[in-house]
Parts: structure tokens; C-alpha cells; sequence
């Protein structure tokens, strides 16, 4: 970028991620590592975990992915989008 906006939004871009994330935005992590707040994921990691959700999709069967479309309310339990989704 060259124009002085540019130059300001980049770098308030740079400065948001190296500041911490507010405790009330914080998530637990599953694999019970710490994670540096602010940091984003490196490529392997990131296709770590899309390689870790495909084997784990592999192995559901259709009546717990439907469940699941339920709970996350895509679904009614009849079988239709819900109102949120265009149903």
C-alpha cells in the first residue's frame, strides 16, 4: 500500500493483532494448550484442523449429522430448513 491511509490502516491493522484479546472474548481450548491470544493459526495448524473435522465427519452416521443440523437449528426435527435458514 502506498497511499497514507494505506500506510495507517495497515498498521492499525498490525497493532489489533498483537494486542490481547479481552478476557470476555477468550475461548477455552479443546486440546488444553494455551494458545498467544492475537496470534493468528499457522497454515499447519489450520490444515490440521480441517483434516481432524473431515475424519471426524467420515465417521458420523446420516441420523447424527441430522441431529446435529437440529441442535444447531438448520433443521427442524421434520426435516425443513428453519425460518432463520429460508425455511
Amino acid at each position: 500500500m502506498t497511499s497514507e491511509a494505506g500506510k495507517e490502516t495497515f498498521s492499525q491493522t498490525t497493532r489489533f493483532r498483537k494486542e490481547p484479546v479481552p478476557d470476555d472474548m477468550k475461548s477455552a481450548t479443546t486440546n488444553g494448550k494455551p494458545r498467544a491470544y492475537g496470534v493468528p493459526f499457522t497454515r499447519r495448524e489450520l490444515l490440521a484442523a480441517h483434516e481432524s473435522a473431515l475424519k471426524r465427519a467420515d465417521k458420523i452416521t446420516a441420523q447424527e449429522g441430522f441431529a446435529s443440523l437440529v441442535k444447531a437449528g438448520i433443521c427442524t426435527p421434520d426435516g425443513k430448513l428453519s425460518p432463520r435458514y429460508g425455511g
